[in-house]
């Protein structure tokens, strides 16, 4: 039995090997055709700066705007849900209290009919 387990095991490696071998040997030329990329991108980050100097300070201002704007956009959106998430768990709460309210009273009611009311003799 655990030699089958064995061979069974075998094969199923040796077959995923394969597998990505040739997925490999496939994309070789697009991975050639790619071009080379740097660890660490000074140029750009030169060129960003640069860019960002030559700004006005209008230009500046109007882009930290926009960037305010949609941060505060997300934020409120996410203030929203939660508090919608939060109203939602209220009305459950609610709705559940109602439930064992309704049953406690029924339970005593059960509990107070369950015994014979004694009638008093008027003296």
């Amino acid at each position: 039995m655990s030699f089958n387990l064995e061979i069974f095991s075998l094969v199923v490696c040796l077959t995923s090997l394969l597998g990505l071998l040739g997925f490999i040997y496939r994309k070789m030329p697009v991975l050639a055709g790619l071009p080379e990329r740097e660890v660490f991108p000074i140029k750009r980050i030169k060129e960003d700066v640069q860019e960002n100097l030559k700004m006005s300070a209008k230009e500046r201002l109007h882009r930290f705007e926009i960037f305010l704007q949609k941060n505060l956009q997300k934020s409120r959106v996410l203030f929203l849900r939660a508090d919608n998430r939060a109203t939602d768990m209220i009305k459950k709460l609610r709705e559940r209290s109602d439930k064992r309210k309704i049953e406690y009273e029924a339970h005593w009611k059960d509990v107070r009919f369950s015994f014979p009311i004694k009638k008093s003799k008027a003296k």
